[in-house]
């Protein structure tokens, strides 16, 4: 109700025994200037002390009155209150407490004088509690000793009370200046009270840790009259507190509070871990602000749960962010407590991330050996030294037709056909693998479905994850035999190929770092696989200047990629060598876990390359030298055509050694156009049409028509021996249609397309011309630049057309393109 009783009142709910306050209402807040935070921290006797008797109305007879006695309540600034409660027990979330409502009795106290010569008799207060009341004189004299004193302290009454010099031996002797510097400052003040903690020594001599609530009566004159003292022993609170402190400032693990989704405490190792301060991290994050976005939701999940009540404690691992952004691994063990009257977890902290990642590796390392063991194509049994199966590979299971869990644990015996083999030759076999002998022999065996066969076995001594055991290898020969006998056998598993192999090989794990070479590896760069391994590799073998292109390949080949290069790496010595590398990903169950490097010397190789580079150039240079001298001797017989079409009077002659001309230079320009290339067998047709029709055109220029030439060519090359037959081809079509598609006939249009496409070359000639006359037989031909056309088209295998048109004539021609 709005400005109500309990609105007009100050109102404390309180534990019924230890009178700890677990609520108030907005009143208290208000009237005495504590917050509620404030207040859920505190004891009524924080707030004050009892002062003396009053009467209980006959009004609250029916209800549990928490004292019948004045309550002198001090406000958070000092100013006092006289109060009297009244009160009501009831349950509180679970727990047993009271209501007590405050009612201000300092207006009706007012008028009453106070005794300026006696201090008031203020009797125990009423309940369990271990305070010990005390009142003493401004000489330090002690004037009351109550029974609590009596029982804390051992001292009787009769014992202190008016005993000079009291405080001298009570009060522990290194705290004595500062005791009484407190009390002096106190009396000068006017002090209405202060509250102190403090050591003192009781009659058998033990050390005692004290709180002391001090309230200091004064007459009208401000002389002291009094002062009361309620002491609390709190050693034991101290030593917990000195042991608490102790243990979570100076522990390992971070330990943390959380309440209300904050962190209320956290310790320096906490801190430690995430790179804050105590001050970034009690009350403004919380441990949902710690986790990686990813680990956030399951971390909030188990925080609830926990506040909730439906999990009492848990364990269990997320992935964290520290403040500067760094990834890591947390475990937590979190229970759930109450924590000033409110739900809470308090638990501890552990950073994993150095045995997340070690584990990982091992993980890697093992997950490695067991996609290698398994890719092995021989059965590969490995047996402890009692004989019995630790580990099969697939091929093993394949071969004798038995499941994994069928074997392990068994001996070799229950694959032998016992009737066909000699078993102490056998044992001998495996004794000698004991002491470090390989041994390889045929066998019979058998298989689950009881067929028996022959296998080639080979027996040696390894390790198997620092045990001594037995590798065995097997194969089934008995349907190649006959052509196996001279053939070796496989002695040794897959590390020991590896290990054999006549190629450098290094295995990277996915941090680049070297897990171990191969005795190849080592006599190929100098290096000892000791000296190499857990080093990146890319920074031992590769020169500087070349560093960021090897880690770039590193990175491609755990991508996916398998990459071949040739490049030069670095010795020991500091010397170069030429290698080809290849980089191929190991991958487990589609995961990139690893990656192998591949190193092939072909410093030779390159050196003979290089030879063989310079003999090529040499014959390049010769080559290009043969197809000028044959240009040249065609310009030569070309001249000597010219000089006896001059002399020749004949018109027909003249005819047939222009067309012989004509068909020579096609073909010296053909050598010409290699002789330019730096390929020397490839010819670009395209720029050869261009320069065939300015030579043509330039033949025709006494022709009467005006012909016009429409070039539509792509980029093509072909070899010379296509090049030629092409050149004369399109030699005979274009002087045929200068000289005979356009009779009569003031100017023509001759269009010629060039293209290549799916390794094929299409060529398409065609004029707007009279067309070819019906009396032409082209299947047998007169008309020596037709049978020529002809001929050379059959020599490429192309297929090709003549066909008449409305006006004028077109020829297509389709062939390979040779490689």
């Amino acid at each position: 109700m709005k400005n109500g009783f309990f609105d007009q009142n100050a109102i404390f709910i309180l534990d019924s025994k230890s009178l700890d306050i677990l609520e108030v209402n907005d009143c208290a807040i208000k009237k005495y200037g504590y917050s509620r935070a404030q207040f859920l921290e505190m004891n009524l006797n924080d707030l004050g002390v009892q002062k003396k008797n009053i009467k209980v109305s006959e009004n609250n007879r029916n209800q549990a009155v928490l004292s019948d006695k004045i309550w002198l309540l001090k406000t958070k600034e000092g100013k006092e209150q006289q109060v009297q409660f009244t009160t009501q027990v009831f349950n509180y979330k679970g727990r047993r407490a009271k209501m007590a409502v405050a009612h201000d009795v300092t207006a009706l106290l007012e008028d009453k004088k106070k005794n300026a010569n006696k201090f008031p008799a203020i009797p125990a207060r009423n309940g369990t509690h271990n305070l010990a009341e005390i009142i003493w004189s401004e000489d330090k004299q002690v004037l009351r000793w109550s029974k609590k004193a009596e029982n804390l302290f051992g001292w009787r009454a009769e014992e202190v009370v008016r005993q000079a010099g009291f405080f001298e031996r009570f009060i522990h002797k290194d705290e004595h200046e500062a005791a009484f510097k407190q009390i002096d400052k106190a009396f000068s003040r006017k002090w209405p009270s202060y509250q102190v903690n403090g050591r003192v020594v009781d009659k058998q001599g033990n050390v005692k840790v004290c709180e002391w609530n001090n309230t200091i009566e004064y007459d009208e004159a401000g002389n002291v009259v009094a002062v009361y003292s309620l002491a609390q022993d709190i050693t034991e609170r101290k030593r917990q507190a000195l042991m608490f402190e102790s243990i979570t400032e100076k522990s390992l693990v971070g330990i943390y509070l959380i309440q209300d989704g904050v962190f209320k405490y956290v310790n320096p190792k906490l801190c430690q871990i995430f790179g804050y301060s105590k001050e970034e991290i009690e009350g403004k994050l919380g441990p949902a602000d710690l986790a990686m976005p990813e680990d956030r939701p399951i971390v909030k999940e188990n925080v609830l749960k926990r506040i909730e009540g439906s999990v009492q404690s848990i364990a269990y691992d997320f992935k964290a962010i520290t403040k500067t952004g760094k990834e890591i691994h947390i475990e937590t063990h979190g229970s759930y407590i109450e924590y000033l009257g409110k739900p809470a977890i308090t638990g501890t902290l552990l950073n994993i991330t150095h045995t997340k990642l070690t584990a990982e590796r091992y993980k890697t390392s093992v997950e490695s050996f067991e996609n290698l063991f398994d890719s092995i194509s021989d059965a590969v049994q490995i047996v402890d030294e009692k004989g019995r199966f630790l580990k099969i590979n697939d091929a093993t299971v394949a071969l004798y037709g038995y499941d994994r869990n069928e074997l392990i644990g068994q001996t070799p015996k229950k694959l032998v056909a016992p009737a066909k083999n000699d078993m102490a030759k056998a044992k001998k076999y495996f004794q000698n693998a004991l002491e470090g002998k390989t041994q390889s022999f045929n066998f019979w065996a058998k298989r689950k479905n009881g067929e028996i066969f022959l296998e080639m076995v080979s027996v040696s001594q390894g390790h198997y994850f620092g045990k001594k055991v037995i590798i065995i290898i097997s194969r089934d020969i008995s349907e190649r035999l006959q052509v196996e006998k001279q053939i070796r056998q496989t002695e040794k598993q897959f590390w020991q190929l590896f290990k054999n192999a006549p190629l450098g090989i290094a295995m990277m794990d996915r941090a680049h770092d070297i897990r171990i070479v191969n005795p190849a590896f080592e006599d190929m760069f100098g290096f000892t696989n000791n000296e190499l391994k857990g080093l990146d590799i890319d920074k031992v073998i590769v020169s500087e200047n070349k560093y960021m292109e090897a880690a770039e390949l590193s990175k491609k080949v755990y991508e996916g990629d398998i990459s071949a290069i040739k490049d030069q790496r670095l010795r020991k010595d500091g010397s170069s060598i030429e290698v080809l590398i290849y980089g191929v990903p190991v991958k487990l169950k589609g995961t990139i876990i690893a990656i192998f490097g591949i190193y092939v010397d072909i410093s030779d190789r390159v050196a003979y390359e290089q030879k063989i580079e310079k003999s090529l150039k040499e014959k390049e240079v010769m080559l290009a030298e043969i197809h000028h001298r044959v240009k040249n001797n065609l310009a030569v017989i070309t001249g000597l055509l010219e000089l006896q079409q001059y002399k020749t009077e004949v018109e027909s002659a003249k005819n047939i050694l222009k067309e012989s001309q004509l068909r020579i230079k096609s073909i010296a320009l053909i050598h010409e156009k290699l002789y330019q290339n730096e390929d020397l067998s490839q010819v670009s047709i395209d720029i050869y049409l261009e320069e065939l029709i300015s030579i043509i055109s330039d033949s025709m220029i006494a022709e009467a028509t005006d012909v016009t030439l429409n070039i539509d060519a792509t980029a093509a090359s072909l070899t010379i021996n296509q090049a030629i037959p092409c050149g004369l081809i399109l030699n005979e079509l274009i002087t045929n249609a200068y000289k005979h598609a356009f009779e009569e006939r003031e100017e023509g249009i001759i269009s010629i397309s060039l293209d290549s496409r799916d390794d094929k070359f299409y060529l398409m000639v065609e004029d707007n011309g009279s067309g070819i006359p019906d009396s032409v037989d082209m299947k047998n031909p007169k008309s020596l630049g037709i049978t020529l056309i002809k001929t050379l088209s059959k020599q490429l295998d192309g297929k090709y057309k003549f066909i008449n048109k409305d006006a004028g004539m077109r020829f297509t021609l389709q062939f390979d393109i040779d490689k």
